[in-house]
């Protein structure tokens, strides 16, 4: 303590004796020294920290397409599965280098509520989710599928850790269906997915079911040569490949 802090601290006790008390604001100035002046200057002159370790592995290949390609259309319209009262198509099928994105397409006669696609809070009584909203599926000819609307296993997080961790996720544990995009009102509504990997050669079928309105399940072969052509063809923007 400087010799001003003690006599000041000892005029403040002289006068409480005689009942006067400093303001509040005055209190918490005296009662807070100042940090001396080379400390609040230190930050200026401080060596920069090392840089951090971890390291920024950016989104798998099974959660989106490249960043740095645009794909290559494939031409692919075909309608999955209808009735009187509604229509779910397969439109927009896009590949790329790691897998190929699609639309599904929903119309119906009458307007569509969001809560009967899945949107908005769960419900705590009544059909669950998996059981309103349209469920999508694929099979590789290989007999592999993935489906929309289920929960990650181990199997997927492990993927996950992997990839984070720097490793290379093997195409042999797809495929995986991811949803990307989607919205609409009214009468029509369209969701966008992708896939990972490329389909193996054969057929790729596309499976589709809407329990909420009693269509499907039913399924859709296509070739799927046509999908790998477009993604051997699609090229990188920044690197040769």
């Amino acid at each position: 303590m400087t010799f001003w802090w003690r006599l000041r601290s000892v005029w403040g006790a002289t006068l409480a004796g005689f009942g006067w008390r400093r303001p509040r604001r005055l209190a918490a100035l005296v009662a807070y020294p100042r940090e001396p002046w080379w400390r609040r200057v230190w930050h200026v002159f401080r060596p920069a920290p090392p840089p951090s370790e971890v390291r920024n592995a950016g989104p798998p290949p099974w959660v989106q397409p490249p960043e740095d390609e645009l794909g290559v259309a494939v031409p692919l319209r075909v309608v999955l599965a209808s009735d009187s009262r509604s229509v779910i198509g397969l439109i927009d099928s896009v590949a790329f280098s790691t897998g190929f994105e699609f639309t599904i397409a929903v119309r119906t006669r009458k307007d569509i509520r969001p809560e009967e696609l899945g949107y908005g809070p769960p419900h705590l009584v009544g059909p669950r989710d998996s059981e309103r909203e349209p469920q999508i599926g694929i099979q590789f000819a290989d007999g592999r599928k993935a489906f929309t609307g289920g929960r990650p296993g181990p199997e997927f997080m492990a993927q996950w850790k992997l990839h984070a961790e720097g490793g290379a996720p093997d195409p042999a544990d797809g495929p995986i269906i991811s949803p990307r995009s989607g919205g609409g009102g009214g009468k029509r509504w369209d969701f966008r997915y992708w896939v990972w990997p490329l389909p193996p050669e054969g057929e790729l079928t596309f499976i589709c079911e809407w329990k909420a309105l009693g269509l499907g399940p039913v399924e859709h072969d296509v070739d799927a040569s046509a999908i790998r052509r477009a993604g051997a063809s699609s090229k990188s923007f920044w690197s040769d490949r």
